[in-house]
């Protein structure tokens, strides 16, 4: 009886070992079947739909081929990638052809997809077609976890309706330190230069004060200065933080609107260095000859950030020569002036020499 014990074992561990074999073998051969069924049932659709999506932009379509619910996700897939390559003159046409197919329709049923990737087609489908019964639901998703779908959320926000959901994003914006700013540059974008920077500057002073700062720097990538007198007003009117006024700094600099000069000059002198590093740049943007003196007395600064910028702002003034820097380093007294002036005047000398100038 124990003998035969082991040999019994054996033959069991034998059949049931053959059995995961086979079930193996039938798992890959059944896996094999389903992806060339896939294949062969995407390049059916893409035979058909291409030819029609290319004729619908020149010419009204009245009849259209059905879809199944599995053409149709391959469909939203074509109709996607086809919406990306065409101008903005031929996406009514594109957006009809949906609609008569309706695509809205499953669009809708996939935002509530197990699968990640069929809730973000959903999500851009939905917000190129400008779809306004799907705006609550895609308004849940812009403080997804995932990064990728929040922000395809908030970018379909801005298709749809972008002076609603601006405001309804830029608070969402100081707060989402996973996207990247060539993200935000190009949800802001979307929504037009002049409306995205002016409700911009206005999110940032009217809400957390943590946030503000963050979005102020953001006005630049808009091109559009309508955000600017909301800015000054609030320096006016309010006592910001150091952060906030930092932030405000680095806009007129980048800006250049001489308008600002004042303002600039006037925190040169702020208790904060980093509040005075940024006057000390923007002033290199927006200053005059009259400026030269102002940067040459931040060479004494205790902060060796401020000293540093003001001696690149200094060496960009337009006014600024290279026998005015010669002569100012021979009269300068303090070490700490001698080291920021040295390698900037290398610098100058190397950028205005006839190599560097040689087209």
């Amino acid at each position: 009886m124990h003998t035969d014990l082991p040999l019994e074992l054996w033959y069991v561990s034998a059949v049931v070992l053959s059995g995961i074999i086979v079930l193996l073998l039938a798992s890959i051969l059944l896996f094999r079947r389903n992806r060339l069924a896939n294949q062969h049932r995407r390049q059916r659709v893409i035979t058909i739909w291409k030819p029609l999506l290319q004729q619908c932009v020149q010419e009204t379509l009245n009849s259209l081929p059905s879809l199944t619910r599995r053409d149709h996700v391959i469909f939203l897939y074509l109709w996607n990638e086809h919406y990306e390559s065409v101008r903005d003159a031929m996406i009514a046409p594109l957006i009809h052809v949906a609609q008569q197919v309706g695509t809205p329709h499953l669009a809708k049923e996939l935002l509530h997809s197990h699968q990640l990737s069929q809730r973000i087609l959903a999500v851009v489908t939905l917000g190129r077609l400008q779809d306004q019964s799907a705006w609550s639901p895609i308004s849940s998703l812009v403080t997804h976890h995932n990064s990728f779908l929040a922000f395809n959320a908030a970018q379909a926000l801005l298709r749809i309706d972008p002076n609603a959901a601006l405001p309804l994003l830029l608070p969402v914006l100081g707060r989402r330190t996973d996207w990247s700013p060539l993200k935000i540059v190009s949800m802001l974008q979307t929504a037009g230069r002049d409306l995205a920077s002016k409700v911009l500057a206005q999110a940032a002073i009217d809400g957390d004060p943590d946030i503000g700062p963050r979005l102020i720097r953001y006005l630049p990538v808009t091109k559009s200065q309508r955000g600017l007198p909301i800015l000054r007003q609030f320096l006016r009117d309010a006592s910001p933080s150091s952060n906030m006024v930092a932030a405000c700094l680095f806009v007129f600099g980048e800006c250049r609107d001489p308008a600002d000069l004042p303002v600039v000059r006037h925190h040169l002198t702020h208790e904060a260095w980093y509040v005075r590093v940024q006057a000390a740049t923007a002033l290199g943007k927006l200053g005059t000859v009259e400026d030269e003196d102002r940067l040459i007395g931040l060479f004494n600064d205790n902060q060796w950030w401020v000293r540093y910028r003001a001696g690149e702002a200094l060496v960009s003034l337009e006014s600024m020569t290279e026998e005015k820097l010669m002569h100012l380093q021979e009269s300068l007294i303090s070490p700490d002036a001698h080291e920021i002036l040295a390698p900037i005047l290398a610098k100058f000398r190397a950028r205005r020499s006839p190599i560097a100038l040689r087209p």
